[in-house]
Formats: structure tokens, sequence, C-alpha cells
């Protein structure tokens, strides 16, 4: 942060004869010195100074476009946490430097790091991955003009083959390289630091191939150029190295002649770095003294020069206001990015939990679908009694599922505020009706009878939501089921004031079971909320059915009531204003013609679900409707091709090519064949996809099978479908 508005201040101030390029030119300059410094810190062991000068330079010069420094600049992090042996930080600073010095597109730059990863690799005793990091620097390297330091990944490689592989063959190889390529860059072999590493690995592996007489020439040559060149810490690699092959050897005379040479060199390394300590205590005491010098001189230069000072109060006082101005700006540039990250996280979050819940729809309702649809076409086969038994309990099993999957979904919805009421034609009375049969089961079970008072005054075709309507009318009335035996449940349905337009409904469902008391009235519609009644089916449930049933009626523009005494049953009851609809057909009436239309047309299924399409073919075959399978969107565009359809069923969660992305390449050279969605997930989450890629309509499963008519009726007769 300091080094971020110093800099800023020395450009402010600077004079105005200067070019920006030139300034441009001294910041990359003071950059590369930073950077230098940061090596030097790390050489020195002061991982922590060289850790925080290697971020407070990535700060700086995060968001541009100096990859080689900030490739630099991650670098000498994970050298620094490797050293400091955080394994996690080391690799995860090592791979950010790969990736900024790939867009460099230099590719000696490129080698370089790939060699300082296996090192990294090897630091961690990772000796596999080493070679693989390594090994990919040679292949790189073969891309690259000649340059000394690609010699070192091939010394690397062919180290760790001879020390560690024991493959001492392939080892070899990669020396004969190294060293043909640094004659080929005609390098000093009697000076260059790289020929030590050469030379005592040349001498390590030939004696393990027990070509003592070759290891000892190439030992001698590892020394002498040591010794001319003063490389004290190779002297000290070679003498342990040597130590470990004698004493593998059994020849302990000389391995201890080596181990005291080995020990003579570690102390001179000690000693010189016990001095090097020394001088740098003495270095920073002379700075300081130097400081302290300066400053003293410095004040008496400011009382000889008061005046000149006062003359330059103004420019000062402007500079400053700069600073804090720019400083605002910073801050206040760093906080709308803070702002935006949180912004994004949250969004992202909503993101995945949108899909979640998708994906949790789709799962759950696609086996469902087979449960309640093969039951129901299970019931109009001739059974006997106790396996229509088994088939309604399967059935009502079902539908409990679907409701509590739909309670949960919706829940989803009302978190995020996206409870979308849809308009179309339907038949309350028909509504309510089935809804009243899908749950008889639950009925017989606690020995209830249930009354539908319905005023037949009410027009018979409205405009509303009539899936929320179910869902309403299956949490009320399976509340009341539970709260109540051996006892009468009345759905009551009235017209209140009916004009030209719409028409305003009374409804209520009664039960007379054990009530709920005054004080915890106000619960009952609390998320989660159960009351528990003294019987024991009471227990069961999620607690989402009133809470639900409250938030859909509040997004219809009412709101749910409730009467109630302990003892005495309950009443909940609220209003609803629907649209009237100018068709006074009934949907039983438009039914059988439909279906009669419908008979002998040809059906493509798209589905890559087995069970779903054994399903959706017994369906129509019931209906009398001709259908052929298929598992792939590929093969499905591959035969509509070929062969003439009257409409296709398209699932929409398929591998490979979903049915999104199947229509689209079908409209490319077909846009006359109907296609319909036949889908388990949750409308809201596909249904502007469904009308992108021009699709005729859609059928939720389960589905109705009087509404999966109407909708197949509707698209294959080109009608208008409501999306």
């Amino acid at each position: 942060m300091t080094r971020l508005v110093f800099v800023v201040i020395l450009l402010i101030t600077t004079p105005l004869f200067l070019q920006s390029q030139e300034i441009r030119d001294k910041e990359v300059d003071s950059i590369h010195s930073v950077l230098l410094h940061i090596n030097d810190l790390n050489n020195k062991g002061e991982y922590g100074k060289a850790i925080e000068l290697a971020k407070q330079t990535l700060e700086y010069i995060e968001g541009s476009k100096r990859y080689e420094l900030i490739g630099k600049a991650l670098n000498g992090l994970a050298y620094s946490y490797a050293e400091l042996k955080d394994k996690d930080k080391a690799f995860e600073y090592s791979f950010k430097a790969r990736d900024y010095f790939i867009k460099t597109k230099d590719t000696l730059s490129i080698v370089l790091i790939y060699n300082d990863i296996g090192v990294t690799y090897e630091d961690f005793g990772m000796i596999e991955e080493a070679n693989k990091a390594y090994k990919q620097a040679v292949d790189i390297a073969k891309l690259a003009k000649p340059h000394r330091y690609l010699i070192y990944p091939k010394v690397n490689v062919g180290k760790n083959l001879i020390e560690y592989s024991k493959n001492y063959k392939e080892g070899l190889a990669y020396l004969d390289k190294a060293m043909y390529s640094s004659k080929e860059l005609g390098l000093d072999e009697k000076s260059d630091h790289i020929f030590g590493e050469i030379y005592l690995s040349y001498s390590y592996a030939y004696h393990k191939l027990k070509r003592f007489d070759e290891s000892e020439i190439y030992f001698q040559k590892a020394i002498d150029l040591a010794n001319s060149e003063k490389y004290l810490h190779s002297k000290e690699e070679i003498y342990r190295k040597k130590t470990k092959l004698y004493k593998e050897d059994e020849n302990y005379e000389q391995a201890l002649n080596m181990m005291d040479k080995y020990l003579e060199i570690k102390d001179s390394i000690n000693k010189l770095n016990n001095m090097s300590l020394a001088k740098t205590i003495e270095a920073r005491y002379k700075v300081k003294e130097s400081e302290e010098k300066l400053s003293y001189l410095t004040k008496e230069k400011n009382i000889k020069e008061a005046q000149l000072v006062k003359s330059n109060r103004f420019m000062v006082l402007l500079s400053i206001l700069i600073a804090l101005l720019v400083l605002t700006t910073y801050w206040t540039i760093k906080k709308n990015r803070e702002l935006q990250i949180a912004r994004d996280v949250a969004e992202n979050l909503s993101k995945v939990k949108s899909d979640f819940y998708s994906e949790i729809s789709h799962e759950l309702r696609t086996p469902l679908y087979a449960v309640i649809e093969l039951s129901n076409l299970l019931q109009k086969e001739d059974l006997n009694v106790e396996h229509k038994e088994y088939l309604e309990s399967l059935q009502f099993s079902g539908n409990q599922l679907l409701s509590l999957i739909n309670n949960v979904l919706e829940l989803n919805k009302m978190d995020s505020q996206t409870i979308k009421i849809e308009q179309s034609k339907f038949c309350l009375k028909d509504i309510i009706s089935s809804t009243i049969d899908s749950i008889e089961f639950a009925l017989h079970e606690s020995n209830n009878v249930i009354f539908l008072d319905y005023d037949d005054t009410i027009p018979e075709k409205l405009v509303g939501d009539s899936l929320k309507l179910t869902q309403i009318f299956i949490n009320l009335i399976s509340n009341a089921i539970k709260f109540t035996n051996n006892g009468e449940i009345t759905v009551s349905i009235k017209k209140m004031k009916e004009s030209d337009q719409d028409v305003k409904i009374h409804f209520e469902v009664i039960d007379t079971g054990l009530g709920i008391a005054k004080e915890k009235q106000s619960l009952v519609f609390e998320n989660f909320y159960q009351e528990h009644a003294k019987i024991e089916k009471s227990y069961r449930g999620t607690g989402l059915g009133l809470s639900i049933v409250k938030e859909v009626l509040k997004a219809m523009g009412s709101e749910i009531k409730i009467e109630s005494e302990e003892g005495k049953g309950s009443t909940f009851y609220f209003d609803l204003i629907f649209n009237k609809s100018e068709e006074t057909n009934r949907l039983d009436d438009l039914f059988p013609n439909q279906l009669e239309a419908l008979e002998g047309n040809r059906i493509l299924i798209v589905d890559d679900n087995k069970i779903n399409q054994l399903v959706t073919r017994k369906v129509l075959d019931h209906l009398k409707i001709k259908s052929i399978t298929v598992d792939s969107g590929i093969k499905a565009i591959a035969l509509i091709k070929k062969e003439k359809f009257d409409c296709v069923l398209m699932d929409l969660h398929m591998p490979q090519l979903d049915g999104y992305e199947t229509t689209k390449r079908i409209r490319e050279f077909n846009t006359e064949i109907p296609i319909v969605a036949l889908t388990a997930a949750s409308i809201e989450d596909v249904e502007g996809k469904i009308k992108e890629q021009d699709m005729n309509g859609y059928v939720l499963k389960p589905f109705n099978t009087s509404d999966f008519v109407a909708t197949l009726h509707d698209a294959i007769y080109q009608e208008s479908v409501s999306l």
C-alpha cells in the first residue's frame, strides 16, 4: 500500500518536461530492482520480508499486462514458501507464475518456470512429478533459441534418473545432451558452474555402474572446477555424495577420508556465513548512522532556507491535496471492487442454489413419472381387489411425494421471491374434484369423509393459475386429514360477486378435527412449524404446507385466514378473483374430441432414460397413438431426416446433446415439425429456453392425461400454446 502512494505522489511532483514513456521505463526498472531485491532476500533466508515485498509488488502491478514482471514476483513467492515448507502455497504460486509466463509467449521463461516447478517438486520429495516437469521443460526448450539456461532441465532430469530412479543409461543420455548443448553454446568447461553438476552426476553414475576409473576422472574434474572458482557449496555436495558412495561400497577408509573433507568444507561455509551475518549487521549500523547524519544536515538546511520553504508552502499543500484525492480515488475503487466481488459471490451462490433445485426437481420427478403413470395405466387393467388396493397405495404415495417435492421447490421460490403466477384457462370444478380424488386413499386410511359444497352458478371456464390452486387445496385438505380421525372434511366454494370481466370466489376447507389453540394460530403459517397433536399420524409432514399456501396466496393477491377452537375443528378460508373465459366448453367435453383427433398420429419419443421411454410409450399406446423411441438427440436428428412424424416429444436433460440443442439443430432443416418438451424440471427453469428454441409447447412430468392430450393436440394442429 505504501509503495503505491509513494509512486503516485512521485509521478505527480515529477517535473513536467519528463516524457510519460521515460516515466514508464523508470517504473519498470524500479520493479526489476525490487524483484532482484526479493531474490536477494530469499538467498539470505529472509523469507518473511521477501514474501511481504513480493505481495506489495503484485498489488501494485495487478491488472497490468506486465506478465513477465507478475510471473517473476509469483515465482519469488513460490521460492519463499517452498523454503518455508508450505507445500500448498509453493505449488499455488508456482503454477500461477507458469500461467503468466505462458502469456508472455517467451519460450525461455516458460522453460525456466517448468524447471523451477520441477525443483519445487523435488524439494518435497515428489521425484516422479519433478522429472515430468523437467522433461516438459526439455521438450519446450526444443522450440527456443539456444541459451545456457536451457541446459539446466536436461541436467536435472539426468541427475534424478541416476540418483532416484537408478536408470543410469537414460540419465547419462540426458547428461550427454546437456554437454553437447553446452559445447554448441561455447561455454567454458573450466569455469561455468553447470559443468560441476554435470561432472558430479557423471561420476555418480559411472561409480554405480562399476566403471570406477571413469568415475574418478569426472570426480576430479568436478573438484578442480570447484577449487578454481571457489564453489564451496559445490565442493560440499561433491564430498557428501562421494562419502555416501564409499559407504554403500563398504569402503570405510575412503568414506572416512571424504567425510573429513566434507566436514572441513562445511565448517568453512559456516564461518563464511557467520562473517556475512556480521558484515550485514555492520552494514545496517552504518546505514543507520548515515541516516542520522543526513537527518541532522537536513534540519540545518531547512533552518537556513526557511524563507524558501514559506514560498513553497502553497505547492506542498497542493501536492498533499492531490495525494489525498488520489488516495480517496484509490480507496473508492478498491471498495467498489470489494463490493463487486461480494455481489458476484452472492449472484454465484444464487445461481448454484437455483441450479441445485432445478437438478433436484429433475432427478426426483423423473422416477416419480414412472411410478405415477405406470400405476395409472395398471389401474385401468382388469385387476383383483387386492392388487387394485396395492396400486391405489402406490399411486397415493407417489402423489404425496410429488406434493412434498412441489412444496420444497416452492419454498425455494419463496426464498428468492420468484413465485410466478400463470394465466391459463381451466375448469374450477374439475380442478377441485380431481384434487379430492387424488387423496381418496388418505381419506380411507384416516376413516374420514369429504364433502364438496360447490356453487354451480360459478362460470365453468375461468382464467388463472390452476397448478397453484391445486397445490393450495392439496396442502389444505392434507392438513385437515392430518388432524382429523373418523370425522368430516368439507370443501366449500361459493360465488361472492360477478361482473362482465371477472368473478370473486370464496373458498373454505372445514374439518371436525382437533382444532388449534388461539395462541398458536399465528404460528401454523411459519416455515417448518408443526402443530403436534396427540395422535400418532400428526407427527408426519415437513411443516411447509401452510406456509407455502400463505405465500402462494400472497402472490395471487389474497390472504389465508383461520378460525379454530380446540376440540371443535378448524376452518381455513380465503377469497380469489378470476377473469372469466369467453369459451364455455368444459374440458371434459373437449378431451374426447382432442383424443379422437390424435388417434393414429405418429410420435417420436426422444429420451435417454429407458424407463421413461417405456412409460411414455405405454401412455401413448393406451391413447391409441403410435410412437417410436430413441435414446439420444443425435439419433433423433438422423431419424427425422429420413422419416415423417406428426410430433416429437423431447426430453430436455440428455447427455452429449440435450433437448435444447437437439431442437436447435432440427429447426435448421425442419421448421414445420411440432416439438413438445417433456420435462421433469421446474417450468420456471426451462420456460425461457423453450421459447428461445421455438418449441411448440411443454408437458411437465408427471402429467395429467387431459393436459397431455390437450398440449399434443394444440401442437400438432398448430393452435396457440401458452408458454
